[in-house]
């Protein structure tokens, strides 16, 4: 009975390794994709080159597919695969702010397709892209055939490296102006970088941007710390906006002051436009503001977070830097590795209420200080903060998150006691402030 039993067992696994155990067939020749083929279901381990990269999935077919030869199954993968292009953003598509139109460049085959195609407004925001700027956009499926076109875009980023790429736009109106005479360009940092110039913020925040005419070459890159020597600069004072041409440009290592309060910045985000009145009492002095603070900011704000003064000027954000004694508290907060500053920041700043094109900026800004440094001592201040930077809101918001982050670069980790991250709900009309400031480890530990 016992040995009959036994040959009903080898037999039932015989017939599941018979129609189950899937067998590796040879790997294809479009970049290293390999199938396993079982009696009832075919497995393709998808590794195939693509115009934009290469495919990575694990797929299994079931049925009548898994008798279609492997190159065939391709055309099933075709709307998982992801597809990226180069476009400037050229305006908003509709007065609520929910679509953007995008031009793909030159050379971009979705262009062939249309020469204007509908994208997310919302993406483009989280991005921090503005009308002008070139994102690349991902995508997946075909590309619908109306006009403007339509795509299912996943995901946009502002495109940073365009070294293959002349600047085409006009980013100052130089006839217009006189030669600025006053000492200007300092400590720079790049931002994006063109075959015939890169664009630059100031390491001390500074609220305007920098245009260096001339060919960098390979050796800099997006994020580095240069000085530069320059010829003629011209100075748009109402855009903000600085032209130079570069006679020459070496490595900088400035660091910021401790201290000081850099670039805390406003968002404002009622339920529908509304005129919004900001005072700020300073608990020390301010050295820069953007839009200019003349007791106070009178803008018009708009659900995206669009703020439009009265001279018609649109703003993401208002702008302030100041020196201040607060007396932050940091016996509490986070020791974090330098290469690990970027993750830790993503996930606090998620935890403290900031969205992903907030904590962007965010993290844009600061991790290009601290990420070289073996540790961070990171704090997040409350009270002692916003005690010492009281804001007055006209109309009051309904929800409001401030997040002030103090830090300290060490050569060892340090045991601290952790912070509970945590924020409310966004509900309402939100107001959301960011900054930070780097302080002195004497007084940090003191």
């Amino acid at each position: 009975m016992k040995k009959k039993l036994w040959i009903a067992v080898a037999a039932l696994l015989l017939l599941a390794i018979v129609f189950f155990l899937p067998i590796p067939q040879t790997s294809a020749d479009d970049g290293g994709s390999r199938e396993y083929v079982a009696l009832t279901y075919k497995i393709v381990d998808w590794n195939r080159i693509t115009e934009d990269g290469v495919y990575e999935a694990t797929r299994v077919y079931w049925g009548e597919k898994r008798k279609i030869p492997m190159e065939e199954l391709w055309w099933y993968e075709v709307d998982h695969v992801e597809q990226k292009f180069l476009a400037v953003v050229t305006d908003h598509y509709n007065s609520t702010f929910t679509t953007a139109l995008v031009a793909p460049l030159e050379g971009e085959w979705e262009r062939s397709s249309s020469d204007l195609i509908s994208v997310s407004w919302e993406l483009l925001k989280q991005a921090g892209a503005e009308i002008g700027d070139i994102v690349e956009v991902t995508y997946t499926g075909g590309i619908m055939e109306i006009y403007p076109a339509a795509i299912n875009e996943t995901k946009i980023t502002l495109a940073n490296d365009l070294r293959h790429l002349n600047y085409e736009g006009e980013w100052i109106d130089t006839a217009a102006l006189e030669p600025y005479t006053e000492g200007l360009l300092e400590d720079l940092v790049i931002d994006k970088i063109y075959a015939d110039c890169v664009f630059a913020y100031p390491v001390v925040p500074m609220p305007y941007t920098v245009k260096l005419n001339g060919s960098f070459g390979a050796d800099w890159c997006v994020g580095d710390q240069i000085v530069v020597e320059y010829g003629t600069v011209y100075y748009d004072e109402e855009e903000y906006r600085v032209e130079a041409e570069v006679l020459s440009v070496e490595a900088s290592n400035l660091s910021l002051d401790p201290d000081v309060c850099y670039k805390p910045v406003i968002y404002l985000y009622p339920e529908e436009p509304t005129e919004v009145s900001v005072e700020l009492e300073l608990d020390g002095k301010l050295t820069c503001t953007y839009p200019a603070y003349e007791e106070g900011w009178r803008v018009t704000a708009y659900p995206d977070g669009t703020l439009v003064d009265g001279r018609g000027q649109s703003y993401n954000y208002l702008y302030w830097e100041g020196e201040t004694q607060a007396d932050f508290d940091t016996s509490r907060g986070f020791c974090v590795a330098g290469e690990d500053t970027a993750a830790f920041l993503e996930d606090a700043l998620e935890k403290l209420g900031l969205t992903r094109r907030e904590a962007n900026e965010f993290i844009v800004f600061w991790l290009p200080m601290m990420e070289q440094n073996p540790f961070n001592l990171i704090s997040f201040q409350t009270q002692a903060y916003t005690e010492a930077a009281e804001l007055t809101v006209i109309p009051t918001p309904d929800t409001t998150i401030r997040v002030f982050m103090t830090w300290q670069g060490v050569e060892e980790k340090v045991e601290m006691e952790p912070q509970i991250l945590q924020a409310p709900d966004r509900t309402g009309f939100t107001l959301v402030e960011w900054g930070g400031s780097e302080i002195r480890i004497e007084k940090e530990r003191e």
